[in-house]
C-alpha cells in the first residue's frame, strides 16, 4: 500500500491571528522543494499535489510573479470568500487548466 504524506494548511482568520501549516516531514520538505522552486521560476508559479488526512489530493499553487498592483488589490486570506484568482498569474493558470480539464 503506497501511503502518501500528508499536509494541511489553515489560513488565518483575521488580522494579527496564526495561519498554520501542519504536515508530516515527507510533506513539508516536498512543499518546500516547491516554495523554492516558485522562488527561482520564469514562469512565477509552480504547483504541488498533496494529501488531506482523509486521503484526498489537493493541490497547492504557488504564485511568486505578483505585481506590486496585484498585492493592493487583492483580497487578504481572512477575508470571507476570497481568493487570489485576480492576480495574473492564477488567473492564467486557472483558464489552462480549465481549457485542458474540458479535453479530458
Amino acid at each position: 500500500m503506497n501511503i502518501k504524506s500528508r499536509l494541511h494548511i489553515y489560513p488565518c482568520s483575521g488580522p494579527k491571528t496564526d495561519a498554520y501549516i501542519v504536515g508530516e516531514p515527507r510533506a513539508l520538505k516536498h512543499l518546500a522543494a516547491q516554495l523554492n522552486r516558485a522562488a527561482d521560476s520564469v514562469l512565477g508559479l509552480e504547483t504541488v499535489d498533496m494529501y488531506s488526512s482523509d486521503g484526498h489530493e489537493y493541490t497547492v499553487v504557488i504564485a511568486s510573479d505578483v505585481e506590486e498592483e496585484e498585492w493592493q488589490t487583492v483580497p487578504a486570506p481572512y477575508e470571507r470568500g476570497s481568493t487570489p484568482a485576480t492576480i495574473k498569474v492564477i488567473k492564467n493558470y486557472n483558464e489552462i487548466k480549465e481549457i485542458l480539464t474540458k479535453h479530458d
